[in-house]
């Protein structure tokens, strides 16, 4: 298998075979790529009650403790349960509560952004993390060295190391999880021993916070504030599990995801300055320079719309345990079944590489490859939905996600100029338009200058209420 660039290794191999879908042997494992959204679609959404199992992954759920990530779970009775909570807390009517606590984020990260550019990356993660904690949990976060953030980015940069080779070992040959540490391709239990603190952290600690706030009568709203008050004296211990193990859910799925999107945002603004500027008239003829954009603004501005479609189309994420990545998790096949002449064995891996069918040149054009929001309001394109996953295994917390990139997009747009960094020379530093292959498909790091538009803008951020 590729290790590097995996998606347009696979695309190269799928276009010199001329198929829809290639297929390949890992150690005795089917593994089935698929290129286009007409074959996800047939097997992966109208087939999903026999593609929607999980493999078995011992280097996350066993090693680094994290068995409680949703996207993990095999396909029964425990992720049907989790499924439905999920949906009782992230449905279209129910994210519209949390209109608030994203434009709080929103207005933070404005400021932060005004006080210290340089740091702007770190200020995206403290915007995710705390919107996320405040929904799961009522915890109001610090606006930089918070410690429920800090121990929240510990517990993702642990499930990181999963794609190492060392890692990688135990999903491969799972006899190791009983060999010593010492055995040569087992020292990974070493690491990972260490890192299990991060999983117990952030799945206990956040929770335990509510607990405590609502025995004290001090509790915000929350998603785990709610779970909490409707757990009666004949509730069962797995009942206050499901609702610790979904609102940890909620951090793993959702903060790297937000801050992967708006970092290519910030990339792509460099690279193509007539979009942002664009984007900016809009916001000026539509907002106008005294308030800043709102989500109940959204329908009102189609090319700042147009242009979030599009980074999610180009960076083609895919919204799982905590992973932004073009290919998403696989999807294990629990019967035999046959697709357009293949037969494929009960057992077998499904992928679908989201990077090859959102730059697909038939649909998106041949510049495809290119960031132009206007392809989404000259044709009558479908929205770049397969970025949340596909069938009964679509990110259930996918509409609160878009809210939270919009919004953040939208309110930077309107009062700050991105462009390209300056060295001591004056001359521009080039940026890379290219990804880092792992986990997380973040750009290759580079520098921007974040500067206010005005004075104005500087005003009205230095203005805005956080906790309106």
């Amino acid at each position: 298998m590729p290790s590097d660039h995996e998606w347009l290794v696979y695309e190269r191999w799928a276009e010199e075979k001329g198929s829809d879908l290639i297929h390949f042997d890992v150690l005795g494992t089917d593994i089935v790529v698929l290129r286009s959204l007409k074959a996800a679609s047939e097997l992966l959404d109208k087939r999903s009650s026999i593609y929607s199992d999980r493999p078995f992954t011992p280097a996350l759920s066993v090693l680094l403790g994290f068995d409680w990530v949703l996207a993990s779970f095999p396909y029964g009775e425990k992720f049907r349960a989790m499924r439905k909570a999920f949906h009782t807390s992230f449905q279209p009517s129910v994210v519209k509560d949390y209109y608030p606590l994203h434009r709080r984020a929103a207005h933070q990260l404005l400021k932060n952004i005004l006080s210290a550019p340089d740091e702007t990356p770190q200020h995206l993660r403290y915007m995710a993390g705390g919107v996320i904690l405040d929904i799961a949990y009522g915890i109001k976060t610090k606006p930089r060295d918070d410690p429920y953030v800090e121990a929240a980015e510990r517990a993702l940069s642990a499930v990181t190391t999963v794609v190492s080779p060392s890692a990688r070992l135990f999903d491969m040959f799972p006899m190791l999880l009983y060999m010593p540490s010492w055995v040569p391709g087992a020292g990974y239990k070493k690491t990972a021993k260490f890192l299990q603190n991060y999983s117990r952290d952030i799945l206990e600690n956040p929770f335990q916070f509510t607990k405590e706030a609502l025995a004290n009568g001090t509790a915000s709203p929350s998603i785990a504030t709610t779970m909490l008050s409707q757990l009666g004296k004949n509730s069962s211990q797995e009942d206050e599990l499901l609702a610790k193990q979904l609102t940890a859910n909620v951090y793993i799925a959702g903060a790297d995801t937000t801050v992967c999107a708006i970092q290519n945002f910030l990339l792509a603004m460099m690279l193509y300055p007539d979009t942002q500027r664009r984007a900016q008239t809009e916001l000026d003829s539509v907002i106008g320079c005294d308030r800043l954009p709102d989500l109940s603004n959204i329908d009102a501005l189609p090319y700042v719309n147009a242009l979030v479609l599009e980074v999610l189309r180009r960076v083609a994420f895919r919204v799982a345990w905590g992973v932004v990545a073009p290919l998403g998790f696989p999807h294990r096949l629990m019967v035999n079944d046959s697709y357009e002449g293949y037969f494929l064995p009960r057992g077998s891996l499904f992928i679908g590489n989201i990077w090859a069918m959102l730059h697909d040149k038939s649909v998106y054009g041949v510049d495809a490859q290119d960031f132009n929001p206007q392809r989404f309001l000259d044709h009558d394109l479908p929205e770049p939905d397969v970025v949340w996953g596909f069938g009964r295994r679509v990110c259930p917390g996918r509409h609160m996600a878009r809210d939270s990139v919009w919004l953040a997009i939208a309110s930077i747009l309107a009062t700050f100029n991105i462009n390209k960094a300056l060295d001591e020379k004056g001359e521009e530093i080039e940026v890379v338009d290219d990804h880092i292959s792992g986990i997380v498909a973040y750009p290759v790091p580079f520098k921007s200058e974040i500067t206010p538009r005005s004075a104005d803008s500087v005003m009205l951020i230095q203005s805005t209420e956080i906790y309106d």
